[in-house]
């Protein structure tokens, strides 16, 4: 294929190209080509914060050249739930907690943008996992004593 019949995008052969999305027609009222009315919507607001986060990370995610992704948290019950999950190895009633509070936490993640559903997942796993072996290890606790 010879170089003159083909040109990659962006390059400019020297031939004016035409607006691709230019008006039609006279603007109607509001500015819009097609006549239609805009009405700005009650619900946004230019000072509404993106995705969830707090105003804090407004002027982070909004600056700059183009838009940065919105700094994540993560749920503080899934981030609770994984504590008591790890702590849950040691202490024999925390896998209860955990179990309960990544249940709350996956829950609550279900509607939110915050971060942590990992954790509560985690903390499921370990507090089922850990749970089987408290049991576990009572019930062979109870069968060495009844056997002495």
């Amino acid at each position: 294929m010879d170089d003159g019949q083909w040109r990659a995008p962006g390059r400019d052969d020297g031939t004016p190209r035409a607006e691709p999305y230019a008006p039609a027609g006279p603007a109607g009222p509001g500015g819009d080509p097609y006549g239609a009315t805009r009405a700005p919507s009650p619900s946004v607001t230019p000072s509404s914060s993106a995705f969830g986060t707090s105003e804090r990370h407004r002027d982070r995610v909004l600056s700059g050249a183009g838009y940065e992704s919105p700094a994540y948290r993560n749920d503080r019950v899934a981030v609770a739930a994984m504590v008591l999950g790890v702590l849950g190895v040691v202490v024999p009633g925390l896998c209860l907690f955990a179990i309960a509070l990544g249940h709350l936490g996956l829950h609550r993640l279900r509607t939110s943008y915050d971060g942590g559903r990992g954790l509560a997942v985690a903390a499921l796993a370990l507090g089922y996992a850990m749970t089987a072996v408290w049991t576990g290890l009572f019930l062979l606790f109870l069968s060495a004593r009844t056997l002495l």
